[in-house]
């Protein structure tokens, strides 16, 4: 487990900050500034909120795509199907504003969730039925909840104008996921109970994966499906509810994301990049619910950092640079694969044994 850690995620990450700092150098900037603005944003309060308030939908994007990774499929749709859990809760929560704060809190989570499954059931039913590569219908979908938001929003949920909803929040203008306890150790409202919600999203992926019987036909399904029908897996079943619980984590992330620090459902001209950078967290996180967690939280601190760079003159684009070369050797992994951590581990399981 911890080699596959270190050679997919730990090693990649350290070689890709040894070529920022190459980069950094090579545009006249000063390495040990931008150390020291790092060091601020690991310290002040306010940067560490934002920190987590940053990796919240990341969690979710990032499970939503290793789910299906985990299960033979490619979901490149999270953004979709964080596109249309959004709409959905916000939807929810907006019409029964004037009822119990509980009941709306649960409803509009829950519609979120089931609104981003459906959405990638879809690919997932044309999948199993037809054959076609979930690549390209996700990719579609995506475009298809991009606008669909464009046209819902202006005609039933208007807000002060045509590009936001109306404010979600309960009669007294309380958010419905304003949370004393987490503002007391975070002192930002904007964070609250998405923080818990995406936590308990961590573990749920776990247990089911890890855990059950029923993670272990729909892994079973993406490795061989035909030795699995051969048994008597109903594959494509488990095709299509391997893409509606990947979708629902992507809905639960746009559900927390307009619930909480957003507030209203805002309807953008292009992607807000969520579904996209979950990619990235599960490559990172090598598909295991901890590694997914690491990695939010890495881009999470690279979208506080980037425009703190400003401030000491480096360029805002070299974050993206530093998270271009995370995920090229992340992908190319193989070359932090070697005969010493070979031997190194392999000495390690025979002392276990030995003991």
């Amino acid at each position: 487990m911890f080699k596959k850690v270190l050679t997919n995620a730990i090693l990649p990450i350290l070689a890709s900050f040894l070529v920022g700092a190459i980069i950094i150098a090579g545009v006249g900037a000063d390495p040990s500034e931008v150390l020291n603005v790092m060091g601020m944003v690991l310290t002040e309060q306010d940067n560490i909120s934002e920190i987590v308030l940053s990796t919240i939908p990341l969690i979710c994007t990032g499970l939503s795509v290793a789910f299906a990774f985990k299960t033979g499929l490619f979901n490149i749709g999270a953004e979709g199907q964080f596109i249309m859990g959004g709409l959905l809760a916000g939807f929810v929560a907006i019409k029964m504003q004037g009822s119990s704060f509980f009941l709306i809190l649960v409803c509009s989570v829950l519609a979120g969730i089931i609104g981003g499954g459906l959405w990638a059931a879809i690919a997932g039913y044309l999948k199993a039925r037809f054959n076609i590569s979930e690549v390209v219908s996700t990719i579609m979908l995506n475009y298809t909840a991009l606008y669909f938001v464009q046209f819902f929003v202006p005609k039933y949920i208007r807000g002060s104008n045509d590009v936001v909803s109306e404010v979600i929040a309960d009669t007294n203008g309380q958010g419905y996921l304003q949370n004393d306890l987490i503002y007391s150790i975070f002192a930002n409202r904007r964070l609250g109970t998405d923080l818990i919600l995406a936590i308990v999203a961590l573990i749920v992926f776990y247990i089911v994966m890890e855990k059950t019987v029923f993670g272990y036909e729909l892994r079973s399904v993406g490795y061989n499906k035909h030795a699995s029908e051969f048994v008597g897996m109903k594959v494509n079943r488990n095709m299509v509810l391997s893409m509606f619980i990947s979708g629902a984590f992507a809905g639960l992330g746009g559900a927390l994301y307009n619930l909480g620090p957003v507030g209203q459902v805002v309807v953008g001209s292009t992607f807000q990049g969520y579904g996209y950078m979950g990619i990235a967290v599960a490559l990172i996180g090598a598909n295991v619910a901890f590694g997914v967690f690491l990695g939010a939280l890495l881009f999470g601190f690279l979208s506080v950092l980037t425009p703190l760079l400003a401030f000491v003159g480096i360029p805002k684009d070299i974050a993206n640079i530093l998270i271009g070369l995370i995920v090229m050797f992340v992908a190319a992994k193989a070359l932090f694969e070697s005969k010493f951590l070979n031997n190194l581990f392999s000495k390690n399981k025979k002392s276990k044994g030995a003991k």
